[in-house]
């Protein structure tokens, strides 16, 4: 008995150690371009705003990410479960988390594959109250979905809930509203220990709402 017990324990203990394994930590880098509804390249213009690079921290519910410039961008805390969207200029400005941004999320799995970066990932399509967007994804490159249930804002959980916690090497969205089709795409990742003091509010920035 007290050998069954044992072994039980055993598996029980690599079988956490397999499934912690499996919960991507780390930084993945992303490249910006973008068009206008016609296809014209608007990459200049719109580079000016949101910047040409995505560096994207994730851990633990927790996330922040930088451009090419090295400017933290967005820092998202799952603690307090705080959204910040960070300006050029030392400011920020703070959500609650808890905010719904679109009333519509309809998902829509699609018949397209694609490989990046040696991961082959399938799609999906989500189609909100402003956009439509196409996402790819591997479901080997996945992150904790329970650790964001909380996330409303940006759809975030519904996201997660769609994809089992896997994250998105490729996406491109649609802004019907704004006419404009953004490209995003994951160029580099990068697996690393990060720890949940990494993404406190950064010192130097001032919070205005």
């Amino acid at each position: 008995m007290k050998k069954s017990l044992l072994v039980l324990v055993i598996a029980i203990a690599l079988t956490s150690a397999t499934a912690d394994k499996s919960v991507f930590t780390g930084k993945i880098d992303y490249s910006f371009s973008f068009s206008d509804l016609q296809g014209n390249d608007i990459t200049n213009r719109m580079a000016s705003i949101v910047g040409r690079e995505q560096h994207y921290f994730v851990t633990d519910g927790n996330y922040k990410s930088y451009d090419e410039g090295q400017n933290i961008t967005q820092l998202y805390n799952g603690r307090t479960n705080t959204y910040y969207g960070f300006w050029k200029d030392k400011t920020a400005h703070q959500i609650d988390a808890l905010t719904r941004t679109s009333q519509q999320y309809l998902i829509t799995k699609l018949d397209k594959k694609e490989k990046i970066l040696g991961y082959d990932c399938i799609a999906i399509q989500v189609d909100t109250d402003e956009s439509t967007s196409v996402y790819y994804y591997s479901p080997l490159l996945k992150i904790d979905p329970d650790t964001f249930l909380k996330h409303n804002f940006g759809d975030w959980n519904r996201y997660l809930e769609a994809t089992s916690g896997a994250l998105s090497l490729k996406y491109i969205i649609t802004n019907h509203k704004k006419e404009y089709v953004w490209t995003v795409l994951a160029t580099k990742i990068t697996k690393m220990p990060l720890k949940t003091v990494d993404f406190e509010f950064p010192e130097g920035y001032e919070l205005r709402n």
